[in-house]
Order: structure tokens, then sequence, then C-alpha cells
């Protein structure tokens, strides 16, 4: 890859209110950098990539991804709770992952992610149990090229009487020391740490309060999953209290929080945690719609994250348009209820909301916004290409809105190119990782996920005894 690299006649969407959305427009990169925007930039000695009939973005950021699940694809859309969930993953599942697994997991969910026009993650990974097994989720995520926040989570394994139960064991400082003292010293490289805990919804308060303070004492992002359902939660006043000690902030993510009372809501953002929604997963799964116009009216800026393969595919280009549209709806519905519908197009959720969120909000969350998120010169070259000639979008332009045709036209196949810190990572709509190291990679995919389905004597059962719900005849 040329240290100079000069992208032309693109429309450009930057989600940078200073340069806007030019048309026929030029990118100079120079060592992974943006340089400039702009439209006739003069970049002598660099190399010309043309990319005219092409609408270039930042690269989306998937703010909250179990990696780890990819081998387990295709089983859980029916599964109808939390609780089928954590039965069949956690306690299951999961405890016949071994470190090869998790590695060819993270590997192959990674690619995945640039398949679809994602550079960076927050890989949550919440199966590590061993130094062994964190060390093989990183190797994956390093040869992959993606840009990661490497949550580092625990094993949750079922709970058996005489032994200490996971929801009371603190984080084990030796792993984190060893990481951050190590392998992820810096927060400036491609992968940086950031702690996966249990948080009050899932373990006791003490433990809460045990892992946000080792998170602040090595300088880390902390993340929980937050139910926020009465009666569900290990600890029913867990956020206010955590506030109210000053250890929430704005080095806290929240994932989901679907069932924060508007007072809870309030509190945890005026600490300045961030939320990142899940909306494909929280449809399937809560009784309450994604955390996203509520929190805006605290002021709040919404990240999204794709959450679980075992459920659907892992798609930014899904989770962006499934959440314009969930915010839509929910926009009309609370407009015609107090006699306000049609909304106002100033009052309306708008495809470049969902981008926003797929992109500046994502890197918000996680604490990179310096580095990527916008079309900016001196942030990273990270940056996804779409097509505007394929049979999803050739219609959609010219004399469309660039940003609608991203938003509710575009596909994987769509995705032409894909770079990271100005290095190709997709290419004429092909993953630059070697073929022939694909091919193996989807063989160790599949023995792995034969071989984890028979240990966990798991068999897919399809409902009403039949693949067709009884409720329709043939």
């Amino acid at each position: 890859m040329p240290q100079r690299l000069l992208v032309k006649n693109a429309t450009v969407v930057s989600m940078d209110p200073s340069i806007g959305e030019p048309d026929g427009a030029d990118i100079l990169i120079e060592d992974g950098r943006i340089e400039a925007v702009g439209r006739g930039l003069p970049a002598a000695g660099a190399e010309v990539f043309d990319a005219a009939g092409h609408v270039v973005i930042p690269g989306l950021v998937n703010a909250h991804i179990h990696t780890w699940e990819f081998p387990l694809r295709g089983i859980g859309a029916d599964w109808v709770s939390k609780r089928d969930y954590h039965g069949n993953m956690h306690q299951n599942l999961a405890i016949r992952f071994t470190a090869q697994d998790v590695y060819h997991a993270n590997l192959m969910g990674a690619l995945n992610q640039f398949h679809c026009g994602t550079t960076t993650i927050m890989d949550w990974c919440h199966i590590v149990k061993d130094a062994e097994m964190a060390d093989a989720a990183l190797d994956a995520l390093v040869e992959s090229g993606v840009r990661a926040v490497f949550a580092h989570g625990t094993v949750k394994p079922p709970i058996v009487e005489g032994r200490t139960p996971y929801y009371r064991i603190p984080f084990p400082r030796d792993a984190i020391h060893r990481l951050r003292t190590g392998r992820l010293a810096s927060d400036d490289g491609m992968i940086t740490l950031a702690m996966a805990i249990l948080g009050p919804d899932w373990g006791e308060y003490e433990v809460a309060v045990h892992d946000i303070r080792l998170a602040r004492e090595y300088g880390l992002l902390s993340s929980a999953h937050t139910y926020g359902r009465p009666g569900l939660r290990k600890v029913e006043d867990g956020m206010p209290r955590l506030a109210r000690e000053g250890l929430l902030g704005p080095d806290h993510n929240i994932a989901h929080g679907n069932c924060f009372s508007d007072e809870e809501l309030e509190i945890v953002l005026g600490a300045g945690c961030t939320i990142t929604a899940t909306c494909l997963t929280e449809a399937l799964n809560y009784e309450k719609p994604a955390m996203l116009s509520r929190m805006m009216r605290f002021g709040g800026t919404p990240s999204l994250g794709s959450d679980c393969d075992p459920y659907f595919n892992s798609s930014m280009l899904w989770v962006m348009r499934h959440a314009f549209q969930q915010q839509r709806e929910l926009d009309n519905r609370s407009l015609h209820a107090v006699g306000q519908w049609p909304a106002a197009t100033q009052h309306a959720t708008h495809t470049r909301d969902a981008l926003y969120w797929a992109t500046m909000g994502g890197a918000k969350a996680l604490r990179l916004d310096h580095r990527i998120g916008s079309i900016t010169p001196g942030k990273q070259a990270d940056l996804a290409m779409v097509s505007m000639d394929g049979m999803n979008t050739f219609a959609a332009m010219p004399a469309g809105d660039p940003v609608h045709a991203i938003v509710m036209y575009a596909e994987a196949a769509d995705v032409s190119h894909v770079m990271v810190a100005g290095r190709f990572v997709k290419r004429d709509g092909r993953l630059t990782f070697p073929a022939d190291r694909m091919q193996r990679l989807r063989a160790d995919i599949l023995a792995s996920r034969e071989r984890m389905m028979r240990e966990g004597s798991y068999v897919y059962q399809p409902v009403a005894n039949g693949p067709r719900p009884a409720r329709y005849a043939i």
C-alpha cells in the first residue's frame, strides 16, 4: 500500500459539518490518515484510486457485538426471551468453546464486518475464562486487521451448588493488569482495551463497584449490559447508587437500557454515560423499544450495535436501517397520540440521524471520535465505498439523496471497497484476506459448530412439531 493515495471523484458523505457532502470530491490519504478532502486536490506522487459512481462514508462502527458467537448463527431467532438466550448460550454452548474456537470465531466475525462496511467494533467478549482464550481472541482481531475495542469479559457458567456463582465474582485484576501492562498498554493502537463487566443488573453491587474502580484504575472504558426492568435486576437501585458514589461517567458504556425509567435515564446520562442500542435483538427480547429518542431527549447521543449472531446477520447496514425505521414508527405513534401527526419535517427522524448513530455515535461511545467516525483531515482513513451501480442502488442515484441510498437500499454486495487506516480490507467487492486461508477458516468454523452442538446435545426444535407454526394452514 502506497504511503500516499488519492481517492478521486466520489460523493463524500463526511459526517463533518465543516466539510459536508461534496460530490465529485477527492480524499487524500497519507500514512493511513486523511490529509485533505475537496474537489480537484493536487497530489503529486500519490497513487490514484478512481471512486466515481461511489458514495464514500466513514467506516461504520459496531459498538456492541459478541464476535465469538459467529459459529452459532441460525439457531436463536425463535428463542422468545433472555431466559432462552442465557440457557442455550452461556449455560450450554458457550462452555464448549476452546481458545481455538474463539480464535476462529473472532477472525471470521471481524472479517464479516468488513464485508458489510464496518471498520471498527467493540468486541464484547464475555466468554473469556483464562489468559489463553483472551490471547486467542486478540490474535484473531489483530490478524483480521479490524479496528477494535477489546472489551474483556468473563465466562458465565451454570450455577453449581457449593461453588460461588459468577455474579458474585469480581473481575480478575491479574487479567487486566497483564494486558494493560503488556500488549494493550497503548491507547493509540488498532486494538485497545476495555472491560466488559456485569454491572448492577447482572452482578451484585459490591462486584459492580469493584469492577468500575478497577477499570478506572487502569484508565479503561467499562461497559455493562443493563436490562433495567424492575424485578429482574440483581440490584434494584444499582445505577442511581453508582451515580451517587461518583462511579458513573463518560468512561462507562451501557448496553440496552430499554426499561430505564426517565429518572434513571436522566441520572446515567447526566453522569456522562453512553448508551448503545442493539435494536434488532431488543425487538426480539425486550418489552420496550430501543433507547434512541428517549436518550436524545436527555441530551445523549445514540450508538448502535448488532449484538448476537445466533439471531441474524450482524450487518450494521441492517442495524442502521432498522434503527431509523423503528424510531420513525415511534415518532409517528407518539405524535398521532397528541394530535400532531404527520410530523413537521424538522421534527422527524431522518436517515442522516441513523448514519450519524452508526458512525460518530459509535465513535463517541468508544471514546475514539478523535480518530474515527467522520471523514475529517487528521483522522484515520477508515472508509466504506458503496457502489451506486448495483441492483439495489442504481435507481437511487443520481439526483437522489446519497444518505437515503446508503441507509435504505445498500446491502453488503454494494459495499465495493473498505479501508482501515488507509489499507484496503475489501476491494472490488472481495475481501483482501487470502482466499485459501478463508476456505480453511470456514471449515474450522463448521467443525467447531458441529462439535459444540454435539457436546451440548443441542438440537433445533421447530415450532409446533414442524417447520410451520400450527396457526398457519398448508
